[in-house]
Formats: structure tokens, C-alpha cells, sequence
């Protein structure tokens, strides 16, 4: 998740990556608290193996990360320098990640190892690269993911993180990493190329992972290669940035060319941060007042109080300009 500060260089704001982040905050406080309750259908939680609704939030988020890494890190060189600029961004991501230990738990094998503590290590993995060629990191984004997948394949980490741990555990954020670097990639082509251009190249790429994930999740053995936020093996991950790529040319298409706005997503995705930690804080203090057995309305009216709450929260911090940066 990154902060306001990672729009382009000196453009106004992209109403489309508002949105864009505004929707996988969205997304994120539904699937988190509508997840826990059985009524609830499976779309909206997440499996150990298979592709759902839930499962592409969490990629839409740290795809959004890469959307504004590379040109908030030339942003900074410009202002400061090469050297500074790099320790800050290191900064930063180590903040991310002591958030998360202080949201999830200090917990090295299993919880920990959940969104903010994921973006903080990849942040960390991608920042050496974050300015080469997009060819360059389109081929490091596979090498992650291959690096990832042997590690996982046949050194028994694989079984250990499917027993004890979630998202790839302590060697998840290679894979994740791979998907920021989808997001930079993305950005790229945004802010150097036409409109038309943006979206042909855009939308050939988002189909080119998604059949590239679609089939190598019919690959055997089935453990290693089938759809897996647990797992993080490429499949997962290669699907995901490919829907990545789609979605954001849909909001890219909806925003910035019809200037059609959807309600709230602008306000949510201006402080992600913030909303993130809101949303993750009312799930810890009111998500456990309702049983996982609740009726449909009751799980429906919780997850009402709890957006509302974060809506305020968001609407209160946009309208006083107030925008949290790390």
C-alpha cells in the first residue's frame, strides 16, 4: 500500500488509480469481515486452493503498490538525490512491515505474514530494480516466481507453508513481489504512451498471465500448481496480475476517459493506509460480536456498520485534506 506521495511525477492526481485502490480497500473490509460467517458464499472467502473474489483483492492492493513505486522513487531523486531517496524508501517499507507485526502479531510462522508485512519485504526485494527497463523487470517478475516455485517444490517448504503458515509464509513475499512489478509496468505504460496505446497494451498483457495462470494451474501434481493464496505458486500470482491488468483498464476507461465516478473509491483510496489499519481494528473489537453462524441480514448489517465507519473515517480525512504519508 503505498502513500499519496506515489502519483506520478508531476501530473495532477489519477482518478482511476483513486479508484482503483479505493476498490481493493473496498473489497478488502468485505472479504474480511463478510469471509468469517458460513451463510456467506465461498466467492467471498478464501480457500485453501481455487480462485475467488477474495482471493484477487489482496493482488489488486499490492498491484496498486507498484502503480506508484518507480515514479514516487524518481519523484524523491529529483528532490533529494539518489542515496537519500533509497534510504527512505527503505524506510518506509520497514515501517509497513513493523506495522503489520503490530496489527497481525510478532508471529514469524503463520499470521504475521499478511498484507502489510508481505508489501513491506517486497518492497524491499523489488526496490534494487524498481528503475531498470520494464523488460528487465517483467523478466525478473518470472524469475521470482520460478525462484519461488522450486523453493516450494523441493525443499519440503512447500508442505511446511501449507501446514503452518499463509500468503507463501516467510518466503511469500518473493512471490508477491512478482505483482509489484506487474503494477510498475502498468504505471509505465500509463504515463508514457497514448490513451489507445495504454489500453491495447494494457488488456494483451492482462490476457496473456490470465491464460498463462489458467494453464498452469492444469499442470500435476495439482498441489503445486493449482490457484493458492496460501500457496503463492505462480499460477496464483500470474493470474492475478493479469486480472490486475484488466480491472485497472476498466477504471482507467470508466475514470479518466468517460470522467465517471464511482461513489466512495475515491475517498478510500486517497488514504489506504489509514483505512486498512481502521478497518483491521473495528474487525478486532466488533467483528467477534456476531457468531459465525449468523443469519445472512445479521452479517449483512455488521459489515454496514463497519464500512460506514471506515467511510467516515476516509470522508473526514479527504475533506480536511488530510493525507497520511510514510
Amino acid at each position: 500500500m503505498e502513500s499519496n506521495e506515489s502519483i506520478n511525477v508531476g501530473k495532477p492526481r489519477i482518478l482511476s488509480l483513486d479508484q482503483f485502490r479505493g476498490f481493493a480497500i473496498f473489497g478488502m473490509i468485505l472479504v474480511n469481515y463478510l469471509g468469517r460467517f458460513e451463510v456467506i458464499h465461498e466467492t467471498f472467502k478464501h480457500p485453501r486452493f481455487g480462485m475467488t473474489f477474495a482471493n484477487a483483492i489482496a493482488p489488486f492492493f499490492l498491484f496498486a503498490v507498484g502503480m506508484g513505486f518507480s515514479f514516487s522513487l524518481m519523484k524523491k531523486i529529483q528532490q533529494i538525490g539518489p542515496k537519500k531517496s533509497y534510504l527512505l524508501a527503505v524506510k518506509r517499507y520497514l515501517i509497513l512491515i513493523i506495522i503489520g507485526i503490530v496489527l497481525y502479531g510478532p508471529d514469524p510462522v503463520c499470521d504475521m505474514w499478511d498484507a502489510l508485512v508481505d508489501i513491506g519485504f517486497a518492497g524491499l526485494l523489488t526496490l534494487p530494480f524498481i528503475l531498470t527497463s520494464r523488460w528487465v523487470r517483467i523478466s525478473l517478475a518470472f524469475v521470482f516466481l520460478i525462484i519461488f516455485q522450486l523453493l516450494f517444490a523441493y525443499t519440503g517448504y512447500g508442505e511446511w507453508t501449507m501446514q503452518h503458515s499463509i500468503d507463501g509464509g516467510p518466503l511469500g513475499p518473493i512471490s508477491w513481489a512478482s505483482i509489484l512489478f506487474f503494477g510498475t509496468v502498468l504505471m509505465d505504460d500509463l504515463m508514457k504512451t497514448t490513451p489507445s496505446t495504454f489500453m491495447k497494451r494494457s488488456l494483451i498483457m492482462g490476457f496473456i498471465l490470465t491464460l498463462l495462470g489458467l494453464g498452469l494451474s492444469y499442470l500435476q501434481p495439482e498441489s503445486l500448481w493449482q490457484f493458492s493464496q496460501r500457496s503463492m505458486t505462480m499460477a496464483y500470482p500470474i493470474l492475478a496480475s493479469g486480472l490486475s491488468f484488466i480491472v485497472f483498464v476498466f477504471f482507467y476507461w470508466l475514470n479518466d476517459l468517460r470522467k465517471i465516478e464511482l461513489p466512495h473509491l475515491t475517498m478510500l483510496g486517497m488514504n489506504p493506509l489509514i483505512i486498512y489499519i481502521v478497518q483491521a481494528i473495528l474487525m478486532n473489537f466488533y467483528g467477534g460480536f456476531l457468531s459465525k453462524k449468523s443469519e445472512l441480514w445479521q452479517a449483512l448489517s455488521g459489515f454496514i456498520v463497519i464500512y460506514s465507519l471506515c467511510y467516515i473515517v476516509a470522508r473526514y480525512m479527504a475533506k480536511n485534506k488530510i493525507v497520511v504519508k510514510i
